[in-house]
């Protein structure tokens, strides 16, 4: 089914950017391979080692970028059963859950561990590499319900599956899921992509705000200067290594202010006219069911990438009923919809509640010098049998627990 240009309201369940800022978690991240200093080495992903992906004797590869889980030990059943479909519809060789992985349903240590479980149980059980960003609601049942499951140990605890390959955190960047994941060249040992992973954090802390109010901006936290720095130079550090830029693409939750601009063909404008012209000029497909909820700060990653050169895409999730993407004077710029079925969805209540559950796939052909061309696209859960129910289908009980894996 193709997907039609849309500019709805925003749905009521985005009230969260009246209340009160809460304070950003963490200030500690995963790193390149060539980046990471000795001291921060260890653990089950030493880095240097290998690189984690590599091209075959096909010199393609797919991604699948999930978005928005967002449930916890008593998940909707439809999300693991649409995330297993697929994975063995379109055989990746990595997956990514592209932040809010669960929410602050779980009330205890062992019910986020199922949550996470349940949701990293499809790639897990089938071999596909797979890694994980952290949004906005994953570290909720700390505040909500008292449990001890920062960042930190959730990040400490997805380390623990054979089939993850999210680095450890470094000290000195805030955040716990950056990361530069090479993928190795069918011939020779130079990479011929890069997927890059970025933390783009929760909400900005009283102190961002310097005790001002917030009111009618939208309050999320943003890619932080620390991290940026941090990509330029291990971008750099791998073209000194091997002679030459690799291509990549980009994830983070959060969009950025750019997202936005690109949908309208402006800075400040919101009428339907620009949007006309958007899709002329930035080739935009797709649909915009709600606001783009960027940070409080232009972070400024657009201006990184485009400057640097080397990554093709960067996508995002966050906003579930949003699923466009465009060329942003050549940086593509995109979304992933929102694939768990337990947050909200279109018009919530409604049998249009799930029409717009997906996956986004991207096709990589390392022949072609930019490996990534653009060939992506999504996957919907209406297409593969998915009961479209609006009324929640609760797992009875998780999904069990690798035995390799201490909960």
């Amino acid at each position: 089914m193709s997907e039609t240009h849309s500019t709805s309201t925003a749905p009521s369940r985005r009230g969260v950017l009246a209340g009160g800022a809460l304070a950003a978690a963490g200030v500690i991240a995963g790193t390149a391979a060539q980046a990471v200093p000795a001291e921060a080495r260890g653990g089950r992903h030493p880095q240097g080692a290998s690189m984690p992906l590599a091209f075959g004797a096909t010199r393609r590869m797919k991604i699948v970028q999930f978005n928005d889980t967002q449930g916890g030990h008593a998940a909707d059943r439809r999300t693991i059963e649409f995330m297993g479909k697929v994975l063995d519809q379109e055989k990746p060789d990595f997956a990514l859950i592209n932040g809010d992985v669960i929410d602050g349903s779980p009330t205890t240590d062992v019910q986020v561990k199922q949550g996470l479980n349940n949701f990293v149980s499809p790639m897990e059980s089938r071999g596909v590499k797979w890694a994980v960003t952290f949004g906005n609601h994953d570290e909720d049942s700390v505040e909500e319900h008292g449990t001890s499951m920062t960042e930190d140990r959730l990040l400490e605890f997805v380390r623990q599956y054979k089939h993850n390959v999210n680095p450890p955190k470094m000290d000195g960047v805030p955040g716990h899921t950056n990361a530069q994941i090479l993928v190795r060249g069918s011939r020779g040992a130079a990479p011929a992509f890069a997927i890059w992973l970025l933390d783009s954090g929760r909400y900005a802390s009283e102190a961002d705000t310097h005790g001002q109010s917030t009111d009618g901006l939208k309050s999320y936290d943003w890619i932080r200067p620390a991290q940026i720095r941090w990509y330029e130079d291990a971008s750099a550090a791998t073209e000194a290594r091997f002679g030459r830029r690799t291509p990549g693409l980009m994830f983070f939750h959060i969009p950025t202010f750019e997202h936005e601009m690109m949908w309208h063909a402006s800075q400040a404008v919101e009428e339907a006219s620009d949007h006309a012209e958007a899709v002329r000029r930035h080739r935009i497909t797709g649909v915009k069911h709600e606001d783009v909820y960027h940070g409080l700060v232009n972070s400024g990653i657009y201006a990184s990438v485009k400057e640097r050169g080397e990554v093709k895409g960067i996508y995002c999730g966050h906003d579930h009923v949003n699923t466009y993407t465009g060329d942003y004077y050549g940086v593509e710029l995109g979304y992933a919809p929102g694939t768990g079925f337990d947050p909200y969805g279109l018009n919530d209540g409604t049998w249009d509640q799930h029409t717009l559950r997906g996956a986004r796939v991207f096709e990589l052909d390392e022949r072609n010098a930019s490996v990534y061309a653009g060939a992506t696209r999504i996957v919907w859960a209406r297409d593969l049998g998915i009961d479209m129910n609006p009324e929640g289908q609760p797992l009875a009980t998780p999904v069990l627990f690798p035995p390799y894996v201490k909960a």
